[in-house]
């Protein structure tokens, strides 16, 4: 009896025990919950604060310029154009303020010595810009006395941007810097015919060309009226033209304007140059780049979304896009390019599509973003 006795408090003992363990279980497991669901709540702050921090309240826009009337079937694309003058950017933000393209200086020739320069932050530019999604070109602030030096320049910048995607132009900038080695020349009275400056900038263009990639000149105003014939130039190259003041003067052509220097863009510190960059959707753009021989348009290509409509995700709509010839489904970064502007907000994007190698020209095609 005694014995009986022992074993069945022995049982009492266990069972108490065991429920013990259990509320402690039950207990930890309740704690344990509670941190996950914390730690959800806290990561999900987190993400909607960084999706917050990354939404840019500056936002480019043409409000106060005046377009050409040769503009007005176009689009207008905002952009920038950096160099090391600039402090450190934050890239996803300048996206987030509608630039949809930059143009970053490579280099420059020096006014004084006439040595080739590499900008300070032209590698770290372009690396970032290319991840943040902006379309992005190249210039050369040159100092060029003759078509050879211009030649050179090309050279020199195709050797720096070969690393990096590219979209846009490579950029031949010529202007008249005070007390520089053009200048003088130019003040001298050693370059006063129009044909030599063009000479000197098509000799640029026409090996960047070479390469395979398109080209551009940037002049102001004064550079593009009185030492060139914009009229005349814009037959053999696309123009990138500045003047400030809300209206563009140029009588020639030009598809780039540098409409303002003291632009307010998310993600820089200061003034920032804004640029303008037009385009007629659906309109297909000749290239002159120089590829395989006998060259598809990409005019003649079939473009398709496959979504009627992209909704924006992380500051973006990314639509899934298809390119096809005779049936034949191209492959993109081989036989075309795709970039994506005006796509950080509701309403129309565009997808730009950039011939390559065995295709050529370039074409944007809308698509709806909710």
């Amino acid at each position: 009896m005694e014995k009986e006795t022992v074993t069945n408090e022995t049982k009492k003992r266990e069972v108490k025990r065991v429920k013990k363990q259990k509320r402690s279980f039950m207990v930890r497991l309740k704690l344990l919950t509670i941190a996950v669901l914390l730690l959800i709540v806290l990561i999900g702050i987190l993400k909607l604060a960084s999706y917050i921090g990354g939404i840019s309240r500056i936002h480019l826009s043409d409000e106060g310029l005046t377009h050409a009337e040769r503009f007005k079937d176009s689009v207008v694309v905002h952009g920038i154009d950096v160099s090391e003058h600039q402090d450190e950017i934050k890239w996803k933000k300048v996206k987030s303020s509608e630039a949809d393209f930059v143009f970053i200086r490579a280099g420059y020739r020096s006014a004084e010595s006439g040595e080739l320069m590499e900008d300070a932050d032209f590698r770290t530019n372009m690396k970032k810009a290319n991840k943040a999604g902006l379309m992005c070109g190249a210039y050369f602030f040159s100092q060029a006395l003759n078509e050879e030096e211009a030649v050179e320049e090309a050279e020199y910048l195709l050797d720096l941007v070969k690393r990096y995607d590219v979209e846009m132009p490579l950029v031949i900038d010529y202007e008249l810097y005070e007390g520089g080695r053009l200048q003088q020349v130019v003040e001298a009275g050693e370059m006063p015919a129009s044909s030599m400056y063009h000479d000197i900038v098509l000799a640029f263009c026409r090996r960047v060309e070479k390469a395979g990639y398109e080209s551009a000149v940037y002049a102001n105003y004064d550079m593009l009226t009185n030492y060139m014939d914009s009229t005349l130039l814009d037959d053999e190259a696309v123009i990138w033209v500045a003047q400030y003041g809300g209206v563009c003067d140029v009588k020639g052509g030009y598809l780039y304007w540098q409409c303002a220097e003291d632009a307010a863009v998310a993600g820089i510190e200061g003034n920032v140059d804004h640029d303008i960059w037009y385009i007629e959707p659906g309109r297909v753009y000749s290239t002159r780049a120089k590829g395989k021989k006998d060259p598809v348009s990409i005019g003649d290509c079939e473009i398709a979304f496959k979504e009627e409509s992209v909704k924006l995700k992380n500051h973006r709509a990314e639509p899934e896009v298809t390119v096809t010839f005779e049936g034949k489904k191209l492959r993109k970064g081989k036989d075309y390019v795709l970039s994506l502007v005006k796509n950080t907000v509701s309403g129309t994007g565009y997808a730009v599509v950039r011939g390559r190698s065995r295709y050529k020209d370039w074409t944007a095609v809308p698509f709806t973003i909710e």
